[in-house]
């Protein structure tokens, strides 16, 4: 009987720019005695980090003949980097990881059971957004989380790369994998336990700041500027192609229903980026007509009570 080799059929990849502290701490982590993924093939994705991150990832990368320092001449973005780590995974499963996170190993035996078994698309190692659930629903809000998935790479095709190389601007590119995974029917492993922490060691700079950190100044549209969290989570729902269950995913996403959700996630658009038209027309343009009633009572009601509140002040 064949041994299974965790190094043979899993890779990590980890994007990163500007995090010396983190980055140092979570290779330290990965590459430690009692890390189950130490011999994989662990390639760190530098976007011109400048803050010494670099010569952090090169003493690794001396030191461990596993680990791997790609270094871009150019910052590319933190959405294009992640999209670039998975364009890279040629093992059989590929993990991108942040770099700032903690890891539990403790539960990694089922992950390693499963991958054995050789049946699933996606692996979650995090499922605080499940709520004690396997809705499918709240499987997709958790795979906003990059490092929640481990992912067969043989359904990131040429044309999952496109979808995801598309949806940068919509802050979550890795969404276009699990679409995917959705539209083929592909089987999901949920793991009793979770090999992610509750959350990342610094979340100072994460969520809808991340999306240009580091990048040159450069003239950036409204379109761009205004883009935050709910609206690029709401357009990256249309990569799922049927749709009753896009509908679904929008009904069962947040605690109150789909107007509910709009009504606590959208208030920002009102409350920050002064009611960005376009935002609204991003998500209208996508919804059916039930949720498209739905989401103008939701925003007509966010302008009065917005307005209202502006008033008070």
């Amino acid at each position: 009987m064949e041994i299974f080799k965790t190094e043979e059929q899993l890779e990590i990849l980890i994007p990163t720019y500007n995090r010396k502290p983190h980055i140092m701490r979570t290779l330290a982590q990965l590459t430690a005695p009692d890390s189950p993924v130490r011999a994989c093939s662990i390639t760190v994705l530098d976007n011109a980090s400048e803050d010494g991150s670099s010569e952090v990832i090169a003493e690794f990368a001396a030191k461990y003949p596993n680990v791997k320092h790609i270094r871009h001449e150019k910052n590319i973005g933190g959405n294009a980097n992640i999209t670039r780590a998975y364009e890279l995974a040629r093992a059989p499963y590929v993990w991108v990881v942040c770099d700032d996170d903690s890891f539990r190993w403790e539960a990694w035996g089922e992950i390693q059971t499963a991958m054995e078994t050789n049946q699933y698309d996606l692996l979650l190692t995090r499922k605080d957004d499940l709520k004690g659930t396997s809705d499918i629903a709240r499987i997709f809000r958790q795979c906003t989380f990059v490092p929640a998935g481990i992912y067969r790479t043989s359904i990131i095709t040429g044309g999952v790369l496109i979808n995801m190389y598309n949806n940068i601007p919509n802050m979550f590119p890795h969404l276009a994998l699990i679409s995917e995974i959705l539209n083929r029917q592909g089987l999901i492993f949920l793991p009793q336990g979770e090999i992610m922490a509750e959350c990342t060691f610094d979340v100072a700079t994460s969520g809808d700041k991340h999306i240009g950190r580091g990048a040159e100044q450069t003239y950036r549209p409204d379109v761009s500027k205004n883009m935050f969290w709910t609206v690029g989570f709401l357009n990256s729902i249309q990569l799922v192609q049927d749709k009753k269950l896009r509908a679904y995913i929008w009904d069962h996403v947040g605690n109150h229903g789909f107007f509910g959700y709009i009504v606590g996630a959208f208030r920002k658009n009102y409350t920050e980026y002064g009611g960005y038209a376009l935002n609204e027309a991003f998500i209208r343009s996508g919804l059916d007509f039930k949720h498209r009633l739905q989401f103008e009572i939701a925003c007509l009601f966010l302008k009065v009570t917005s307005f209202f509140h502006r008033k008070k002040k």
